[in-house]
């Protein structure tokens, strides 16, 4: 949710509120999306303007959950569900400057646009790592605090609302994911305790938030000398927060924090409904000796020393007072809510984990937490002399406010004075009292269980929720060609089939009615998405006017569900024969191969150099990174394997020079090509990765001329990826009679948009991708070549017109003007003697006179 500025104020003040902690030999409940994020962010930087590596991302994911095991802490990780009604506004708001950066994206800039499939890689991830994952059915802060207090165990994240929850909570931004050693002594105990964070590291802190680095490099397998004899442990370098950091001054108790929170602003309450609270004078912001500190930490600063002579109940009064009338009631709810969330003990996660993971919780100690606040309150004692004075000297000192948050505040201060958001307020209300009525236990028993049985093991995305929860489809924005409409709407009928199937389960069928208009109400939801050609979002209602062919029953879903989607939606296309044919394909590249056919039949701005680009990408990324280290840094790709290559292109140097060909071993020829590329060779992997690991790296000239980028290229690559992503969830609903898609195998999307610039100029792609791609390997070759003819037979006719007739018009021209000069090159070779020879041969008289054609003079010259 967020609590506005509170992060910033919280790292300018770091050495009150923090304690530096080691981490080991613990329990670790983990925010899946928020980590996810900053991963992300910190990863690819500059190469999400492509529209996502999820094989750099994937790695970073299993490097961190490793560094993690290498200390013993045993983690559990909540992923998000969907969204309540009451947060809609701010959704629409989000995604209005999703497509603000969408529509000027560069990529040279810092901005991060997060992909469409990066929560499922995350999940792939983690699930390979065997961590326990669930998701959750709304926003998973209180599931995450309500876990932590139950396993009394620090939470993980970068979520300031953290920062009023009962819970030990570690900034994500305070852990470096490098495993430290150390010696084991008696009084450890008592120096953690004892323990503060120093000026230099919290002035880190603060660096580091208002730069927005999250995270440093993750460093997995850290070796260091050992200092000392005895037994040693693993430990990560953290920061610690806990509640009674904040409320220690006594301006604030745990019945204040949520009016504390509110008055701050959410996303569930727009700073702008205090402006009359604030404009009465109530709370005096002053002004600070430091012109760099933003208004909003100022605001901070005030609303704490207003409520330090305020009781709960006079504060609550006297904000109300203040506000309109049809706010008052949602200022209400949001604060009981808040506080039922701060205190709740009921904990669904706790018992997913318990039923569905073996063991799980057998080593978890009890009756730790009253140790854990003793200890608090030891600290606490210890630090009231100190916190005032330390306070002063933080005011005094020079920090630059946040980009992030001073955008945030800058961005609600304009839309609360924009016409279009005259009407805020009220709206604002308007959605927060939807949900005045409904608490979170309320909406979650309305859910079926069979639906929250596929939910829980985070096999169905979050989009799920809101369709049966709120009848909306919330559209993410992908990197796409603005003037072209949305990317995500080729895959509309695959959602409407979706959303068909929920609501059209055995028994509960939807029923057609009349409205009072004598037309027929059909079953509908809202498609909330971006405007063609506008830099705003719309809201689309679509309707479904046919039924399933087939009676879905979540227990035993019938696959063949999904073959319909191709038999309706495409009856130009053989589907029986496609589904056919597929099953020749290996399992976990069914669906990849399916989504393909729909989108070449679907779309209008791809071309056939698109889909070699994909197919040779995941060949490269399927094959190459299951046998060799996966290494992207060209540098330290040569300093690792460079004597591997060298010698090997001696050897085969060696062999091309007297005359021997390599050649397919006879016990693998028997094998079927997609079994044939198990076995393939290393030395192949190393020499074809060396060839193209420039192409996984943003082309320089994008640094000096970054319009030479073309967004018309991703559009089509953007349509895909919603293809895939649509049929993944209806794949999980169906209970997966396909393999779900590893997309960290199958898609990076900077190397995909090298390999159709190095193609689109290519007279015959095919031969270009045997004799220069895989020229070193001929299973990869092969393999690609199966997947392209496989492909090829289910190529739309006007697609194989339009695109193939003129290249092989100019293939034509150019093999006649290649036979024409190898005729001339013949002909000049047969005739070796001088051209003149027969003038010269014709002359046999001895006495005849030299004539220089070339000199006019040559008659005078003649001598008698």
């Amino acid at each position: 949710m967020g609590v506005r500025g509170l992060t910033g104020f919280i790292a300018r003040n770091a050495e009150q509120y923090l304690t530096p902690h080691e981490l080991h030999d613990c329990n670790l409940v983990i925010d899946g999306d928020n980590l996810a994020c900053n991963l992300y962010k910190d990863v690819t930087g500059n190469y999400s303007a492509f529209g996502g590596d999820y094989d750099d991302f994937y790695r970073a994911v299993v490097n961190f959950f490793v560094v993690l095991a290498e200390c013993n802490i045993k983690a559990y990780v909540l992923m998000d569900g969907g969204y309540e009604q009451r947060k809609l506004r701010t959704v629409s708001k989000r995604m209005r400057g999703k497509i603000c950066v969408i529509k000027r994206i560069n990529p040279c800039a810092s901005i991060t646009v997060f992909p469409l499939m990066m929560k499922e890689v995350f999940v792939d991830a983690v699930r390979d790592c065997e961590v326990p994952i669930m998701r959750c059915v709304f926003e998973a802060d209180d599931e995450l605090a309500a876990l932590g207090r139950k396993l009394n165990c620090p939470v993980l994240s970068y979520d300031s609302d953290f920062y009023i929850h009962n819970v030990r909570y570690i900034p994500l931004i305070t852990l470096t994911v490098k495993a430290h050693t150390k010696v084991y002594k008696n009084n450890s105990s008592t120096d953690a305790v004892n323990k503060k964070l120093k000026k230099a590291e919290a002035k880190k802190v603060d660096k580091q938030t208002r730069g927005n680095r999250i995270m440093d490099t993750i460093v997995v397998n850290n070796q260091e000398r050992r200092k000392g004899k005895g037994k040693t442990y693993k430990y990560l370098d953290c920061c610690m927060y806990r509640i009674d950091n904040l409320i220690s001054g006594g301006s604030l108790n745990k019945a204040k924090l949520p009016l504390f929170a509110a008055l701050l602003g959410n996303d569930y309450i727009s700073r702008s409904a205090f402006h009359n609270f604030f404009s009465s004078g109530m709370v005096k912001g002053g002004r600070s000796r430091s012109r760099k500190t933003n208004h909003q930490q100022r605001r901070i600063r005030a609303v704490i020393q207003w409520l330090k002579n305020e009781t709960a109940e006079s504060a609550m009064t006297k904000i109300l007072s203040r506000l309109q009338k049809q706010q008052r009631e949602s200022l209400v709810a949001q604060v009981e809510a808040a506080i039922s969330g701060y205190s709740n003990e009921l904990c669904r996660s706790y018992d997913y984990f318990k039923n569905n993971y073996e063991n799980i919780f057998e080593d978890l100690e009890e009756n730790v937490e009253s140790e854990v606040e003793s200890e608090n309150e030891l600290e606490i004692e210890e630090e009231d002399s100190e916190s005032c004075e330390e306070e002063q000297e933080l005011e005094e000192e020079e920090n630059e406010p946040e980009d992030e948050e001073e955008y945030e505040i800058e961005e609600s201060e304009h839309n609360a004075n924009n016409p279009e958001d005259s009407t805020s307020s009220a709206s604002a209300s308007d959605v927060d009292n939807d949900v005045n009525n409904n608490d979170g236990n309320k909406d979650i028993s309305k859910f079926p269980p069979w639906f929250l049985d596929k939910l829980y093991p985070a096999n169905l995305p979050r989009f799920c929720v809101d369709l049966m929860h709120l009848r909306k489809y919330i559209n993410n924005p992908q990197i796409e060609h603005f003037p072209f409409p949305d990317c995500n709407e080729i895959a509309l009928p695959i959602l409407s089939l979706t959303y068909a199937l929920l609501n059209n389960v055995k028994g509960e069928e939807f029923v057609e009615q009349m409205n009072e208009d004598g037309s027929i109400r059909h079953l509908y939801f809202t498609y909330l998405t971006r405007a063609t050609r506008v830099t705003n979002v719309q809201y689309v209602s679509v309707e479904i006017k046919e039924k399933p062919k087939y009676t879905f029953e979540p227990a035993t879903p019938n696959p063949l569900l999904l073959q319909t989607l191709f038999e309706c939606k495409m009856p130009e296309l053989k589907a029986i024969h496609l589904f056919e044919e597929i099953q020749k394909l290996p399992q976990d590249l069914r669906l990849y191969f399916l989504a393909i056919v729909y989108w070449l039949h679907k779309s209008q701005h791809c071309d056939l150099i698109h889909l070699h680009a994909l197919i040779v990408c995941l060949v490269v990324l399927r094959t190459i990174d299951s046998k060799i280290p996966a290494e992207r840094d060209m540098k330290a790709f040569v300093k690792r394997f460079g004597k591997i290559i060298k010698r090997e292109k001696q050897v085969r140097d060696k062999e091309l020079a007297e005359g021997v060909q390599r050649s397919i071993r006879d016990d693998l020829k028997n094998l079927h090509i997609t079994q044939r590329i198990d076995f393939i060779q290393k030395s192949d992997c190393y020499l074809v990765q060396n060839e193209l690991l420039k192409h996984f790296h943003m082309q320089e000239i994008f640094k000096k001329k970054y319009d030479l980028y073309s967004s018309i290229v991703l559009h089509a690559f953007a349509e895909f990826q919603s293809v895939v992503f649509q049929l993944h969830a209806i794949n999980a609903l169906l209970d997966f009679p396909h393999q779900a898609p590893h997309m960290a195998q199958l898609y990076c999307g900077v190397f995909l948009y090298n390999l159709y610039d190095l193609f689109r100029n290519r007279l015959d792609v095919e031969y270009y991708i045997k004799n220069f791609i895989f020229k070193d390997s001929t299973m990869m070759f092969d393999f690609y070549a199966y997947l392209w003819q496989w492909c090829e037979q289910f190529l739309p006719s006007w697609k194989r017109k339009d695109v193939m007739t003129p290249s092989s018009k100019k293939l034509q021209k150019k093999k006649r003007q290649l036979e024409k000069k190898k005729a001339m090159r013949e002909s000049t070779l047969s005739h070796v003697q001088d051209p003149y020879s027969d003038m010269l041969s014709s002359s046999n008289d001895e006495n005849d006179e030299f004539v220089d054609l070339n000199n006019r003079f040559c008659n005078v010259l003649k001598v008698n």
